[in-house]
């Protein structure tokens, strides 16, 4: 799977929204198959994107783990707090987590190769 760039906006929700509707009437601007991830304001994109997440993201691209305990394993931390950031990535869609074996161990894939921040919103 090629992996894509996503482009994340600090941008009031009010835009967001207008941007929804202008993207369902057909009137969007943005690029076919362009990622867009908006976020409200700069504090809650440090607090998903902590340092810790941003290590995992990059963790997971470099060394493709087996399973979340082998991530865990890679970075030397503890389990459940990598579990824990893990799911959370993949709740937002910033990451993937594929099932396989007979065990269902879930695999944490990259989604995307990296993120472009738009500063002029």
């Amino acid at each position: 799977m090629k992996l894509k760039t996503a482009r994340i906006i600090v941008e009031p929700i009010e835009l967001t929204k207008a941007r929804w509707r202008k993207g369902l009437l057909g009137k969007s601007k943005s690029k076919l198959n362009e990622e867009i991830i908006s976020v409200p304001n700069w504090e809650i994109l440090g607090r998903v994107l902590s340092p810790p997440r941003l290590q995992i993201l990059g963790r997971i691209l470099q060394d493709r783990p087996t399973s979340i305990a082998d991530l865990a394993r890679i970075m030397k931390k503890n389990f459940k707090n990598i579990h824990s950031d893990v799911k959370f990535l993949a709740s937002l869609g910033l990451i993937e987590l594929r099932e396989e074996g007979k065990r269902k161990t879930l695999v944490p894939i990259a989604k995307y190769s990296g993120f472009e921040f738009d500063l002029a919103t």
